[in-house]
């Protein structure tokens, strides 16, 4: 395990606390991964932008987050499974489930629109990352993109076999896990971390620090998914907007995270920029 990770750790040193925009911005007519949203996210103040990336049947990358095509297109299938064809002639449905206009976007098309923007976190791609991780290579953006997975050997051996270099994020879950990640020779720049309780070792403010010290960086998701799957400690974005800001996002603050990723990434830079006097 190593850090290379100049681009991401300059702009945590610059911006006390980086905001991560899960799949942008999204809402009304304005669908999620999509350069709209990702557009809006930048417009809300955040500095990271995360990109669910699906792989259809025929070799394409899409901006989408495969087990949400009931949703987003309507219909039960799996986008994995089905032809670019197929996929780009789907009208998305928005909020209100009313068609959209807008469309499945190609990987290759979204990025470059990105290029020197702002930072951007590749989720859900390890189901076909050898070809996923030449690509991105072809898109000579790797001082913008950061990778990430669980902590499964058969997913960081691709990545190490790869020589990629591109900076990576662990999904981590237990302290186990995180001693896991380190057999590998990986470029490790930040860490997800996740935990039920703020009592749990990953939550511990002197594992955060020793993180630190090795310049990686503590990612926190904030991001309230439903009322049963604990991310944070119950420390959300629910309760940053019902109970106050300084209770949920400010204590992540406190107790060491750099980035957190939210829905709301308006009000979460507001904060930061507010918190830190920036």
């Amino acid at each position: 395990m190593y850090t290379n990770n100049k681009s991401l750790a300059d702009a945590a040193d610059k911006k006390k606390v980086l905001v991560a925009a899960h799949r942008g911005t999204c809402g009304g007519n304005v669908i999620c991964n999509t350069t709209l949203a990702y557009q809006n996210a930048l417009l809300h103040g955040a500095d990271m932008i995360e990109i669910d990336v699906s792989m259809t049947a025929d070799g394409i990358f899409y901006a989408f987050h495969n087990t949400e095509e009931k949703v987003v297109f309507g219909k039960e299938c799996d986008i994995r499974q089905m032809w670019s064809q197929e996929v780009e002639e789907i009208n998305l449905l928005n909020s209100i489930q009313n068609t959209s206009g807008q469309r499945v976007e190609r990987l290759a098309d979204l990025l470059p629109r990105f290029k020197g923007k702002c930072l951007i976190n590749i989720d859900r791609s390890w189901f076909y990352w050898e070809k996923v991780i030449s690509f991105l290579k072809s898109m000579d953006m790797e001082d913008q993109i950061l990778l990430k997975c669980g902590v499964e050997d058969i997913y960081l051996q691709q990545l190490a076999d790869s020589k990629a270099g591109i900076m990576y994020m662990p999904i981590v879950r237990t302290v186990e896990e995180w001693e896991q990640v380190k057999r590998y020779d990986l470029n490790v720049a930040a860490a997800e971390l996740i935990f039920t309780d703020v009592k749990e070792p990953l939550a511990d403010q002197n594992f955060l620090e020793e993180l630190r010290s090795q310049g990686i960086l503590p990612w926190v998701n904030a991001i309230t998914l439903n009322d049963q799957c604990v991310l944070s400690g119950g420390l959300d974005d629910n309760g940053a907007i019902g109970e106050g800001f300084d209770k949920h996002w400010g204590t992540l603050m406190d107790m060491g995270f750099q980035i957190i990723q939210t829905d709301w990434p308006g009000l979460l830079k507001n904060y930061v920029k507010q918190k830190y006097h920036l």
